[in-house]
């Protein structure tokens, strides 16, 4: 189990990631601890039956989910806070949000996000760092990976920061996709080098990183309008 899980912090520090979370039960918390990690929180877990006489009951199901006891109280909005964030790390507008969807007052929302940027446990800068580095690790171009921060709430300004789309990495790592999905031969046709361009738009590169990618063989025109397409919608499959 160690040496397991050193290995999946190894794979996780080499595309970039900064913060680990989970749960750890009573018995593993020995060996988490000898690996540096820290208790931040305790977390109860409630068993029961299913509901019904024939059992079928509704657990896990969003619709169904009981409203908060204290939908006013920042400490009660912190402990489900706590709850999303042991599951993954969310930028502090999109937390917000998951509490206001899971019940929780406006007021008592923003309290309880704002002391969790106070202990670091909310940090938009390091959430920005850990999601940029995932996405490029997926083949991921600059125009989708800002769109999706956006979309989740990051202000302007970091997403500018941290996804320069002039940078000639971009062009490298689009020219280092196009040969891994399409092999390192150009395209043969017309017909191809429209699919393999559609391919790089929709993966969110720009028409430079397109045309370096594909060389000589690139047709701007082409270019140009399969880029519109894939903008106007070619990109949602993995929004948030």
């Amino acid at each position: 189990g160690t040496q397991l899980m050193e290995k999946a912090l190894a794979a996780l520090s080499a595309v970039g990631g900064k913060t680990v979370w989970l749960t750890a039960s009573p018995l593993g918390k020995p060996i988490y601890e000898k690996l540096g990690f820290v208790v931040v929180d305790v977390v109860n877990r409630w068993v029961g039956a299913g509901g019904g006489p024939g059992g079928g009951g509704r657990f896990g199901r969003r619709r169904g989910a009981r409203p908060p006891d204290r939908p006013d109280s920042p400490e009660a909005a912190r402990g489900k806070a706590i709850g999303l964030l042991a599951r993954r790390d969310y930028p502090a507008r999109l937390l917000k949000s998951r509490l206001a969807e899971a019940g929780y007052a406006p007021d008592a929302a923003d309290a309880a996000v704002t002391t969790l940027e106070d202990e670091r446990l909310v940090n938009d800068q390091r959430y920005v760092d850990s999601a940029v580095a995932g996405r490029i690790s997926r083949g991921q171009g600059p125009i989708r990976i800002a769109l999706e921060l956006r979309r989740q709430g990051v202000a302007p300004d970091l997403v500018t920061v941290a996804v320069d789309a002039r940078s000639p990495e971009w062009l490298a790592r689009a020219a280092a996709l196009r040969r891994r999905r399409f092999g390192d031969t150009p395209p043969a046709d017309a017909r191809e080098r429209a699919r393999q361009v559609r391919f790089l738009l929709q993966r969110g590169f720009a028409g430079d990183h397109v045309r370096h990618a594909l060389g000589a063989g690139f047709d701007p025109d082409l270019g140009l309008e399969l880029e519109a397409d894939a903008l106007d919608g070619g990109m949602d499959d993995e929004a948030e």
